[in-house]
């Protein structure tokens, strides 16, 4: 499964980069989190989506990332 493999990979990124970006973790298959799964449309796991400070969804990815993909993603969101 590509979301447990990538797991350790998004926990990295939660810790090293707490204070400038939020990671938030749904488990789209549990029935308590339908709803916001809905929302999202969250079809597939893993999902990454990036929101900017406004809250406007500016990037999504579906299946496994790796921590240079994402660190290169950050870098170009935060204008480093």
């Amino acid at each position: 499964m590509a979301c447990v493999m990538s797991k350790p990979i998004v926990n990295g990124i939660e810790k090293d980069y707490a204070g400038t970006v939020r990671v938030l973790h749904i488990d789209a298959r549990n029935p308590d989190n339908s709803a916001i799964a809905a929302q999202f449309g969250l079809r597939m796991t893993p999902t990454y989506i990036v929101f900017d400070q406004h809250a406007t969804e500016q990037y999504r990815s579906t299946g496994s990332i790796n921590r240079g993909q994402f660190d290169g993603l950050v870098a170009g969101f935060l204008g480093k």
